[in-house]
């Protein structure tokens, strides 16, 4: 006779939900820039980024990701943030489902002026 465990994981699963992330984030050209996200679920979601505009994250922009039991933090960062990298990032959690929020990102120039697409 087999028997089989079943985890808790596997009796139920809880969409994913973002549980933190900031609307705006404001950063001056040249410095280094972080945006965090947070997503709690059971099983524990995915967390992807990418730029509304489609453009594509590379080069300056790196990704790491923490856990904490259901949560896991995306967070990007950006090295030597520049104007162009300014404009709208998505962030998107799956497990059973997928969520997404935006944040802003605004970068201000060494004269003063900003930029936020």
């Amino acid at each position: 006779m087999l028997q089989r465990i079943i985890s808790l994981s596997q009796l139920f699963t809880v969409p994913a939900k973002i549980t933190k992330l900031q609307s705006t984030v404001t950063s001056i050209e040249g410095r280094q820039t972080r945006i965090p996200c947070t997503a709690s679920g059971i099983t524990r979601p995915i967390i992807t980024w990418r730029r509304k505009d489609r453009q594509r994250l590379r080069g300056r922009v790196t990704t790491s990701n923490t856990r904490d039991g259901e949560y896991v933090t995306s967070t990007i960062t950006i090295s030597r943030v520049q104007m162009r990298d300014a404009g709208v990032y998505i962030c998107t959690a799956t497990n059973v489902e997928s969520v997404y929020g935006e944040v802003r990102l605004t970068v201000q120039g060494t004269s003063t002026s900003a930029s936020s697409f």
